[in-house]
């Protein structure tokens, strides 16, 4: 499966105000063309010899600025020109008081027209950003000669040019879909039936759920094998249930490995699906509805496991705050409850082509001390009243991979990247999506010195804040 988503030199006043605004001054050369370089995928700063420059520009240091630097021109016919084999290309630039209006031509063709006016001056502003299909292309920004009637000069600024890399993702589903569960060793119709079913339980068993109601709370602790797993599957009319989104949990899988879990409905209960220590177990193809806290939580040294192609909706309903529709992990605050005080480590588990609305807290939620897990394809939307969610997905893990997920109608941030102590390093965000109607950003990272990424071609709209307060990456 893959997952497939806009000088001559300034006046002496001119370049005293530039300088009083961002810094000092580093050089004012009249810059000959260069020979052109065809780039790939990277971040490419003002002073990049791949960037060719005509016309005289000068360069001020810039602590707000990708590199440092920024270079500025008020020719109108001095540019900035990059060659490039990549996906998509991000142009940074500066607004200012004294800013133009500037061209930006990408293959030959004028594809916008930037006006970088601005009141007062901001650095790490994205003047042009679009998925231009993987090929070498050219970009140049040149300006236009006009400028905003507010604006008292025709400056272009170039920052920096970022290039998209072309990727190619691997196939990530797991075995364990709803058509893959093998002939019944054991059918059931009754909650007794199944409770024996679960307990004797052993690898190759393969427990069918006929269509009815299950009330209850049900446990599957069985060590199966990569040979004979075990299976517990049935289709959507089979529903298990306490019978009250106030209490008890309707299935946990604990201490198990090889177990697939599919098909069928899990209801009206105070938690979903709980998978505790364990590994190699899958979660596919349920639906997941009306549930008092989380709707599947993987956690206790839960490794190696997958929740997929599930339906989730209505998660928290008994409290918006423990409502997450898929999460992983254990906070902190309860590791000396549930791992001995020592970190969760619920390591390398997929979070994969979900659909989840209407969740009280995130929709996906991965917490510190997990890692190297992947949270791709998902479609999220809606919350419940009263959510204070930080995101869609929420990741306060490490080395964590957030892709091709597409959301709507988020409460403040769409994805977001936390920390807690020597957690929230080295996560990556790419080929995100969504509508996120709300006042944060599209990506928020809450610590900028944590390594982690976040790539231009993420492409999140209607966030008040932007799209991220980090600069982007390849």
């Amino acid at each position: 499966m893959m997952f497939d988503r806009p000088i001559t030199r300034p006046s002496a006043f001119l370049l005293a105000f530039l300088v009083a605004l961002t810094g000092v001054l580093i050089s004012t050369p009249a810059t000959p063309a260069q020979a052109a370089t065809v780039s790939s995928a990277g971040t490419y700063e003002d002073s990049s010899p791949n960037i060719t420059y005509t016309g005289s520009w000068s360069r001020l240091s810039s602590s707000g600025s990708s590199g440092g630097s920024i270079r500025h021109t008020s020719s109108t016919t001095a540019s900035a020109t990059l060659t490039f084999t990549g996906a998509s290309i991000t142009w940074y630039t500066w607004n200012s008081p004294t800013a133009g209006i500037v061209n930006v031509i990408v293959d030959g063709k004028t594809v916008a027209t930037v006006d970088n006016y601005a009141p007062s001056s901001t650095t790490g502003i994205v003047g042009y950003q679009a998925d231009v299909g993987p090929g070498t292309h050219t970009i140049k920004i040149v300006g236009s000669g006009q400028k905003n009637a507010k604006s008292s000069s025709r400056i272009t600024h170039m920052d920096s040019f970022v290039v998209g890399a072309v990727r190619s993702v691997p196939n990530l589903d797991t075995p364990g879909r709803i058509g893959e569960c093998p002939d019944a060793t054991t059918t059931v119709s009754t909650a007794a039936e199944l409770t024996d079913a679960l307990g004797s339980a052993q690898p190759g068993s393969v427990i069918r759920l006929n269509d009815g109601v299950y009330t209850g709370e049900f446990t599957l602790q069985v060590v199966g094998t990569a040979a004979q797993p075990v299976w517990l599957c049935g289709g959507r009319g089979a529903v298990l249930q306490t019978g009250s989104v106030n209490t008890g949990l309707a299935l946990r899988v604990h201490f198990s490995a090889h177990v697939h879990v599919a098909g069928f409905s899990v209801t009206t209960s105070l938690q979903g699906v709980m998978v505790k220590n364990s590994r190699d177990v899958t979660v596919s193809d349920l639906a997941v509805s009306n549930i008092g806290y989380e709707g599947i939580h993987l956690y206790a040294q839960t490794t190696d496991s997958a929740v997929q192609y599930n339906t989730i909706s209505r998660t928290g309903v008994r409290d918006v705050a423990y409502g997450e529709g898929v999460y992983i992990g254990t906070s902190q605050r309860r590791w000396s409850e549930v791992t001995a005080g020592l970190p969760d480590k619920s390591d390398r588990n997929k979070i994969i082509m979900n659909t989840i609305s209407d969740t009280g807290a995130e929709h996906i939620e991965a917490k510190e001390g997990t890692t190297g897990g992947i949270i791709g394809g998902n479609t999220l939307s809606g919350s419940l009243p009263g959510s204070r969610s930080l995101g869609w997905v929420l990741v306060t893990g490490n080395a964590w991979t957030i892709a091709y997920n597409d959301g709507s109608d988020a409460v403040e941030h769409a994805y977001s990247s936390m920390v807690w102590s020597n957690w929230g390093y080295d996560n990556e965000f790419f080929a995100n999506t969504g509508t996120a109607n709300s006042s944060g950003y599209g990506v928020w990272v809450h610590d900028k010195n944590r390594r982690v990424k976040v790539a231009c071609d993420n492409d999140i709209t209607s966030s008040g804040s932007g799209l991220t307060n980090v600069f982007c990456s390849p």
